[in-house]
């Protein structure tokens, strides 16, 4: 509990750190320091500039920022859908049950990374800095939902054989009426499944990112970062190319920390 604590605090700090960093009078992730490209910390831009000016320090705090309320935003979405289908599965017919999990066990046959990579690049690239981080956030809650639908499953069915519901079901609950009595049981299942798509949706939207599949410019992302990393004479040039993917990894391991201890 202590870990955990400690954990979301500093996650917190990082958070709030990220808000005032981008609210600043004149921060801006996309403004363009011409006369100084590639410049170390200074007292104007405290983390350096990239190779086109733009501040480093505004644009990691703004990549986060997006990140994070992206895979939430993902994460929640995609847990819902998990919880309907497990429940489904576990309440409806056998047949239509058994060809829910089917469907479930072909997304899970298959790389998800692969197939992140291939549904992406088959939706429109050249949309809008916005339309496509929301695109690449939609994508990742479509298809993150079948592995948090069989262990949703598995709890529905133990739910199913309970002595509560065969009670329910003799005073003729039916339908609506027995899912609002499930959903609720099956919040201790649901709450772990929606932190742990948070960080391997961080890590996913940064891979595709990274291969020129996730969020466009002028939007910062982790993935559009990392990628500095790929130009040796920039890494020559300035050591604060690595400070994106330091505070990514802080940000993974701090949420690791409160999934382990949830």
């Amino acid at each position: 509990m202590r870990l955990k604590l400690v954990a979301a605090s500093l996650l917190a700090a990082i958070i709030l750190a990220s808000l005032v960093i981008v609210v600043i009078p004149g921060a801006s992730y996309s403004r363009q320091d011409r006369e100084a490209p590639l410049a170390g910390a200074s007292l104007h831009h405290p983390a350096g500039t990239d190779a086109l000016g733009r501040d480093r320090l505004v644009r990691v705090a703004a990549a986060l920022l997006l990140s994070l309320a992206g895979a939430c935003l993902a994460s929640a979405l995609t847990t819902a859908i998990a919880a309907g289908m497990g429940t489904l599965a576990a309440f409806a017919p056998r047949p239509v049950g058994a060809l829910c999990m089917l469907g479930c066990d072909v997304f899970l046959a298959l790389p998800w990374m692969f197939l992140l990579m291939m549904v992406r690049s088959a939706l429109p690239l050249s949309a809008s800095p916005a339309s496509s981080a929301a695109i690449t956030f939609l994508v990742l809650a479509a298809l993150g939902w079948p592995a948090c639908a069989r262990a949703v499953h598995r709890g529905a069915l133990n739910l199913r054989c309970a002595d509560w519901m065969l009670h329910a079901r003799a005073s003729g609950l039916r339908g609506i009426q027995l899912a609002r009595c499930v959903i609720p049981n099956l919040l201790p299942l649901l709450l772990p499944q929606l932190l742990v798509c948070i960080p391997a949706f961080v890590i996913a939207e940064a891979n595709l990112g990274a291969l020129g599949l996730g969020i466009g410019e002028p939007l910062p992302s982790w993935g559009g970062m990392l990628l500095e990393l790929d130009n040796s004479a920039m890494l020559l040039e300035t050591r604060w190319v690595y400070f994106p993917v330091a505070l990514l990894v802080l940000v993974l391991l701090l949420l690791e920390a409160i999934t382990v201890e949830a």
